[in-house]
């Protein structure tokens, strides 16, 4: 197995499995006992990080074909706002 620290998708998966983990940290609190402690949340979040980072070394291929799809998705999306076409609204039936 061949660790590499700089790939991107490495740190994209750490920051998604932290985001994840912290997020249902978050929700079971506030269901549980209706009050969020944020030390809590930032201890499971690096916890997620280090799972899913270790997850990551486990199976790169899977994890890389997720990130970059995530990457990919996300420049989308920024294009896709920025060039979003001026469409001029039409009332009434259809120009056939």
């Amino acid at each position: 197995m061949d660790l590499d620290l700089t790939k991107t998708s490495l740190w994209i998966s750490v920051l998604i499995g932290a985001l994840v983990v912290a997020a249902a940290s978050a929700g079971f609190q506030k269901y549980g006992e209706n009050e969020i402690r944020t030390k809590a949340v930032f201890r499971d979040a690096i916890l997620g990080g280090i799972f899913v980072g270790m997850a990551w070394t486990l199976i790169p291929d899977s994890m890389t074909t997720l990130t970059d799809s995530v990457t990919s998705a996300v420049s989308v999306a920024n294009t896709a706002t920025l060039k979003s076409p001026d469409v001029d609204v039409q009332i009434g039936p259809a120009n056939f």
